[in-house]
């Protein structure tokens, strides 16, 4: 009777237990299912990748927007306007531009329909805007033709240039590539041995290759860009990294002007590292710093702070 009860005993014990680790399974898989539904674990590294994009690409956009209003300025420019020595009147209307010294000087061979120069941009020992960028040394300029000819170019170098403290260094060509007058006005950009050193040491690299379309409004404040390619390089934590625009990148100058922001506000690339491949979206044209990260499927929003 008693191996009989003990048994019984066993029995009821041995399917009490096996209930119990089924359930135990069940909620631990549960709580593993939630887990990964909330998005990615990004790595201290996956940030730093995200923010150095970002922010390295902000940089070189805000030095070819100056350029392109310097260079597209002419002598129906009257408002605003500051005469260089070439006798040449440039729109210096743009809150960036309004303590910097700008001169311009023509190549011998230069004419009317066919410009030939070199622009420089000084902004001194610290030139500070009007919502708190401090600029330093000089963005200088060669151009051949008029900016929204087609085939016309653009090469920009920098002397000492910095925004904020940051060092930006590296070649910028830019070539009309509009198939005529009536199309927004279109340009491929080739950078080379591009370069940014911040106050610590720390450095990133960038070369690219894009295609940049400009949306002109009536107002310029309204202009915008669109932008698409790829670029590689190394982060601050010398990561190497490749970049492609899967969506076209959205720029606003109304962005830049009125909210400091100097990074895409729409469409998406793929930014890949040594071990990791991810989705970066800018969202709906907001003027906003927040991206959406997604790896493996699973995004997360980040807000970009650099």
């Amino acid at each position: 009777m008693l191996v009989k009860e003990t048994k019984q005993t066993y029995s009821i014990y041995m399917q009490t237990t096996k209930k119990i680790s089924i359930g135990l399974l069940l909620a631990l898989f549960s709580v593993f299912s939630c887990t990964e539904d909330v998005g990615p674990t990004l790595t201290e590294d996956d940030s730093v990748s995200v923010e150095n994009e970002a922010v390295a690409d902000s940089y070189f956009e805000d030095a070819d927007d100056i350029t392109a209003l310097v260079v597209s300025s002419d002598n129906g420019t009257v408002e605003g306007g500051k005469v260089s020595a070439g006798g040449r009147i440039i729109n210096l209307s743009d809150f960036r531009l309004n303590c910097a010294q700008v001169t311009i000087e023509f190549a011998d061979n230069s004419t009317i329909l066919q410009p030939k120069g070199t622009i420089t941009i000084d902004f001194g020992d610290g030139c500070t805007d009007d919502r708190g960028n401090v600029r330093t040394g000089k963005i200088i300029i060669t151009f051949i033709g008029r900016r929204f000819l087609p085939q016309s170019s653009i090469v920009t170098t920098f002397d000492g240039y910095t925004i904020n403290e940051v060092l930006v260094e590296g070649t910028r060509t830019v070539t009309n590539s509009s198939g005529s007058l009536e199309d927004h006005p279109s340009f491929t950009i080739v950078v080379e041995g591009g370069k940014l050193t911040w106050p610590d040491g720390t450095t990133a690299t960038r070369d690219s290759n894009r295609r940049r379309e400009w949306i002109r409004a009536a107002n310029p404040l309204n202009d915008e860009w669109r932008v698409t390619g790829n670029a590689a390089g190394t982060n601050r934590r010398e990561i190497s990294y490749t970049m492609e625009i899967t969506e076209a990148l959205v720029y606003k100058r109304q962005c830049a002007i009125s909210n400091r922001i100097f990074m895409p506000v729409a469409g998406e690339k793929v930014l890949t590292t040594e071990t990791r491949q991810m989705k970066i979206n800018y969202g709906d044209g907001e003027c906003d710093r927040m991206v959406k990260v997604t790896i493996n499927g699973k995004s997360e929003d980040i807000e970009i702070k650099g």
